[in-house]
C-alpha cells in the first residue's frame, strides 16, 4: 500500500542517475511502479513512502506531502488562522479561517512567510471597515476601489456631495482636500500638541501640530512599542493653518532664546520619525508657558480629538 492504494511493483533495477536525483531532494529510491512510468520513494525526513513521476524525479526538485503537510499546520497554528479548505481553481491557495471570524483566500507560501515574520496576515473585510470608519471620522464615506486604479487609494464620497480618489494613508491622516468644496486640513480644527517619550538613548519633547495629536503619537511617530510614551498637553486650534503658524513661530522663539536645548536628528536617530522639533526635557517648563499664552488667544477652540483624554 502507497498513498492508500495497492500498486504494483516491478523489482527491475533502479538506474543510478536516478537515485542520485532523488538522494538530492532527500528522497530514497526503492522501486518502480505501474510499468517503470511511476517510483516509489521515501522521504529521509518523516519516513513517508509515496509514488512520484519518474520524470518528475529526474528533472526537478521532488518534496514531501506530509512534510509539506506538517510545515503548513505549524504555520497556521503559530499565527492563529485555521485551513478549512483547497482553493478549487489553484493548487498554490487555500481557504483560512482567520481569528477575527473573516475567510480569506491565501496562498500556502503567504502563510508559511507571515509564520516566519516576514509580513503580517491581515483582514481585507477587516482593512475595509477600517477604512470605512477612518473617513467617516474625516466627514467623507467610503465607496469602494478607486477609479483611477491606483494601489493604496479608494473612492469616497465627502459631506458636501463631491465623489473622488484619496490615498488611504491620507484620509486616514485628515490630510485631505476636497475638490468640490474646497475643504482641507489647512480649513479643519487642528491642534498644537506636547509629548513626553523616553527612549533609550534619553527622554526628549516633542513640540508640533495635528488634528489627531493621539494618531500622531502612536503611529506616525514610528516609535517602537515597548518605548513609553506621554502626550503632556494640547491646546486645540480652529484651523490646521492657524495651528501651523502658531506652531512655527514656537519652534522660532525656541531656537533664538533656548537653542542649546534643540535635540540635533544624530542624538536620537530612528527611535523618532522625524528630523527636528525634538527638545530636550528641560525646555518641558519653558514650552508648556509658551503654550500657556497661546492657548490664552484661542479660548474657545473645540478639540479635534475630544477623546484624548
Amino acid at each position: 500500500m502507497v498513498d492508500g492504494e495497492k500498486i504494483s511493483i516491478d523489482l527491475s533495477p533502479l538506474p543510478a542517475s536516478l537515485r542520485i536525483k532523488a538522494d538530492r531532494s532527500g528522497f530514497d529510491l526503492i522501486l518502480w511502479t505501474q510499468g517503470k512510468n511511476w517510483v516509489v520513494v521515501r522521504c529521509r525526513s518523516c519516513g513517508t513512502v509515496s509514488r512520484k513521476r519518474r520524470s518528475v524525479v529526474r528533472d526537478t526538485r521532488i518534496e514531501c506531502k506530509h512534510c509539506i503537510r506538517a510545515r503548513r499546520l505549524a504555520a497556521e497554528h503559530k499565527i492563529g488562522v485555521t485551513l478549512i479548505g483547497a482553493a478549487i481553481d489553484n493548487h498554490k491557495y487555500g481557504l483560512f479561517l482567520l481569528p477575527c471570524g473573516h475567510i480569506s483566500r491565501r496562498q500556502y507560501g503567504l502563510i508559511e512567510a507571515a509564520a516566519q515574520g516576514k509580513h503580517k496576515v491581515g483582514c481585507v473585510e477587516c482593512r475595509e471597515e477600517r477604512y470605512t470608519c477612518e473617513a467617516k471620522n474625516q466627514g467623507w464615506d467610503l465607496v469602494g476601489p478607486p477609479t483611477s486604479g491606483k494601489p493604496g487609494y479608494r473612492n469616497y464620497n465627502h459631506r458636501c456631495g463631491q465623489r473622488q480618489d484619496v490615498s488611504v494613508g491620507n484620509m486616514s491622516n485628515g490630510d485631505v482636500d476636497c475638490s468640490g468644496c474646497g475643504e482641507s486640513w489647512s480649513s479643519k480644527p487642528s491642534a498644537i500638541y506636547l509629548f513626553w517619550i523616553g527612549l533609550s538613548s534619553g527622554e526628549v519633547i516633542k513640540l508640533g501640530y495635528s488634528n489627531n495629536p493621539r494618531r500622531r503619537l502612536r503611529q506616525q511617530l514610528k516609535i517602537a512599542k515597548g518605548v513609553r510614551t506621554k502626550i503632556l498637553r494640547v491646546i486645540p486650534m480652529p484651523t490646521g493653518h492657524t495651528a501651523c503658524v502658531e506652531e512655527k513661530a514656537l519652534h522660532s522663539q525656541m531656537k533664538r532664546t533656548h537653542a542649546k536645548l534643540i535635540v540635533p536628528k544624530h542624538k536620537y536617530g530612528d527611535g523618532i520619525n522625524t528630523r527636528t522639533e525634538i527638545y530636550r526635557v528641560e525646555a518641558r517648563e519653558i514650552i508648556l508657558q509658551m503654550m500657556d499664552a497661546v492657548a490664552a488667544r484661542f479660548p474657545d477652540t473645540e478639540d479635534p480629538d475630544d477623546d484624548l483624554n
